[in-house]
């Protein structure tokens, strides 16, 4: 045995008396086998508005009924909670509002940035922003970076593809320091058999320890080491037929410029390409953090819906006709499918991508006649939220969803962004 070994086990020896060495043991040994959990997030934003009578629950906390553009809801009601009462504040009104949706204020980075910070070199790809949208060319963005600069937006569903693809093997692996950890433990025991000589043969203290030690590394023998290579390209292949069998065939080309994507059945293929490549880059672990809108100010875009019908999106909403409802139905639609899809899909660990990942729902408009910034609409679903709750505020600010945003994630911030002066987060809701 060599000098600096001998000297380590005298020191721990010279100690073992002392309570100072069993929260030593104990936090060593958690810390060396419990891996960090994974957590991920994922905004979504849609532009021009709701209609609150339309949008918002009746009932209760716990039983109420969603009326016609959350109806689609209910597929996934259980898994989400719906907010009311939630204003934005400051100058930011209308169409500018979306400036400071994510980062509550009109300044600053949003709260997808500060993840995509907080968790560099987690993932090759820090953040995605991207949009379905492209009518004003991507120069609309909800994402800022650190220095309050706008992220451009990817619109372009192969563009995304190339961002994203990896033409190298992806490894999963069920425990990634198999080894190292039991090799640590194994040195930590010997340490403990030390501590146990003598008179101290009988510690209750360190019988337990001991047991709990033992326990974990019982628990390491019977994991495994092996790893399984998984690769995107059958997604790549499935994923550029799509596109191209619905028209796009170029990552250059706008969706507008092109007389096939330009016709009303367009959002449909443009939303589920986006919203594969979202599903696809959490799935394999290609980046933990995702800004998505389905487009800023789509203006006079007409959309098909369930009910035959196409209706202009953003003129809709001035007229606060059936078509307002209807268009907002297919955004709910197609957030409920995707809540769902993370929910029923594993990522390369085996784990359902929604319990890892909060996905939150919002647009910066809360009324689409008149543009107000009150009252604007949150649905918030994932990493282990407790759904099926419908909470009503009565007008606190903005800034404690991006506050809660960042609790429920494991950071303990507890303000964002400079206009809500008292701080804080959503009470009740975690």
């Amino acid at each position: 045995m060599n000098e600096k070994k001998l000297a380590r086990r005298a020191f721990l020896k010279g100690i073992g008396m002392s309570t100072v060495a069993l929260p030593f043991l104990s936090s060593e040994l958690f810390a060396l086998t419990t891996d960090e959990p994974i957590k991920r997030l994922i905004l979504i934003e849609h532009p021009d508005g709701i209609n609150p009578d339309y949008w918002f629950p009746t009932g209760t906390e716990t039983d109420f009924t969603l009326p016609a553009m959350t109806e689609p809801f209910n597929l996934v009601k259980e898994d989400c909670v719906f907010l009311e009462g939630i204003n934005l504040g400051g100058s930011l009104a209308g169409h500018g509002a979306y400036q400071g949706l994510w980062r509550g204020d009109s300044s600053g980075a949003s709260i997808d940035q500060y993840f995509s910070e907080k968790w560099r070199g987690l993932t090759d790809i820090p953040s995605l922003v991207h949009k379905a949208s492209d009518i004003y060319n991507g120069s609309r963005s909800l994402g800022f970076d650190s220095f309050g600069k706008s992220i451009p937006a990817l619109t372009n569903p192969l563009s995304l593809l190339d961002k994203i693809y990896t033409s190298s093997d992806i490894e999963a692996k069920t425990f990634n320091t198999l080894e190292e950890s039991k090799r640590r433990l194994n040195a930590i025991a010997e340490d403990l058999a030390t501590l146990k000589q003598g008179d101290m043969s009988n510690n209750i203290l360190f019988q337990a320890h001991e047991k709990s030690l033992n326990d974990v590394l019982d628990a390491l023998e019977r994991k495994s080491e092996e790893t399984t290579p998984v690769n995107m390209d059958e997604w790549k292949a499935d994923f550029e037929a799509k596109a191209t069998a619905g028209g796009l065939t170029s990552r250059s080309e706008s969706r507008w410029d092109n007389p096939i994507l330009a016709s009303n059945d367009a959002f449909n293929l443009m939303s589920e390409l986006h919203e594969d490549a979202i599903v696809t880059a959490l799935k394999y672990d290609r980046t933990r953090v995702i800004n998505y809108s389905y487009g800023c100010d789509t203006w006079d875009f007409y959309m098909k819906c369930d009910d035959g019908g196409s209706y202009p999106y953003h003129n809709s909403g001035h007229s606060m006709d059936q078509g307002h409802i209807e268009t907002r139905k297919m955004t709910s639609k197609r957030v409920a499918n995707l809540i769902n899809t993370l929910k029923n899909t594993n990522d390369i660990y085996g784990q359902p991508l929604l319990d890892s990942t909060l996905v939150v729902y919002a647009c910066e408009i809360g009324h689409a006649a008149n543009h107000t910034n009150q009252n604007a609409p949150f649905i918030l679903a994932g990493a282990g939220l407790q759904g099926g709750r419908y909470l009503n505020y009565n007008g606190v600010l903005w800034n404690k969803v991006l506050v809660s945003i960042a609790n429920i994630l494991g950071d303990d911030l507890t303000s964002y962004g400079s206009i809500d002066s008292e701080g804080g987060a959503l009470p009740n809701l975690v």
